[in-house]
C-alpha cells in the first residue's frame, strides 16, 4: 500500500473512531468533504493541506503514523488486497463525515 493510501485510511479512522477531534472545525471539515478531488494523490494533498493548520488532528495523524510495539512487516508471500480506487475512498470518507455531522438519534 502507498503511504498515500495509507494516509487517506488513516484519516478515515481518525473521523470514524476520534469525532471530537472534529467537533471544532464542522464547517471546515463539511468544506473539506465537498471539494475532495478524483484521485488518489489530490485526496491525500487535500487532507495534508487541510491538517496543516489544526494541530491536534495534524498530531494524531502523525501519531497514527507511527510504528507501534509488535508491528511487524507483512511476508514476501502474503498477498495483501490492493486499496480501493479513489472514488471508492471519496465514497467512504464523505460518509464518515456525514456521520459525525449528523445529529444523534
Amino acid at each position: 500500500m502507498s503511504s498515500r493510501d495509507q494516509y487517506i485510511q488513516n484519516f478515515i479512522t481518525l473521523v470514524k473512531t476520534r469525532s471530537p477531534l472534529f467537533a471544532d472545525c464542522q464547517e471546515e471539515l463539511e468544506q473539506l468533504r465537498t471539494s475532495l478531488p478524483e484521485d488518489t494523490a489530490g485526496i491525500s494533498n487535500a487532507i495534508a493541506a487541510w491538517c496543516k493548520s489544526r494541530p491536534t488532528i495534524r498530531d494524531a495523524m502523525g501519531a497514527m503514523s507511527e510504528p507501534k510495539e509488535g508491528d511487524r512487516a507483512p511476508g514476501h508471500t502474503g498477498n495483501a488486497p490492493p486499496p480501493p480506487d479513489p472514488k471508492t475512498y471519496r465514497n467512504i470518507l464523505e460518509n464518515a463525515i456525514r456521520r459525525i455531522q449528523s445529529p444523534p438519534k
